[in-house]
């Protein structure tokens, strides 16, 4: 059993990683055909979902180094060379290693944005709105025909 979860970790590794890179690719390559169409995505609200995910990447990250020192410090502490080699160990952290950039990748680089952004291109005209939007309900307005004097309350 030895090598082979070291060896199962670093091939996880590496396809979070490319898949990563995969992703970055993907979305550099719709902003710039977005932005030669003339369609430039604004940065997201303080009300996004997008904003959350930038919120917790660190502290996920911080997680994962913490997950790290801890299975680090384990594996020395308790003998893991009796069951598992250096390569597992290695490959468990690549794995971890591999996951935080991927997610860093991920969200970082989102297509929400993007798509928000055509959506709002592809809409011809604003909504319309309802003939009561614009002044209070309780406002009825100048009388018919009357123009409203200036200064008057």
């Amino acid at each position: 059993m030895r090598y082979w979860i070291g060896v199962v970790c670093f091939a996880g590794a590496a396809w979070l990683v490319a898949a990563g890179l995969a992703h970055k690719r993907r979305v550099l390559a719709a902003r710039a055909a977005a932005a030669s169409r003339g369609i430039m995505p604004a940065e997201p609200g303080l009300r996004s979902v997008a904003v959350f995910g930038e919120i917790m990447r660190p502290v996920i990250l911080f997680f994962l180094a913490y997950a790290a020192i801890k299975t680090v410090v384990l594996f020395v502490v308790l003998g893991g060379e009796e069951v598992l080699s250096y390569v597992d160990l290695a490959g468990v952290l690549a794995l971890l290693g591999g996951y935080g950039a991927w997610m860093s990748l991920r969200t970082t680089y989102r297509m929400s944005d993007l798509e928000a952004a055509e959506r709002a291109a592809a809409a011809e005209s604003p909504p319309a709105t309802p003939h009561y939007v614009g002044r209070p309900a309780n406002d009825m307005g100048p009388p018919d025909g009357v123009a409203p004097r200036r200064g008057a309350r």
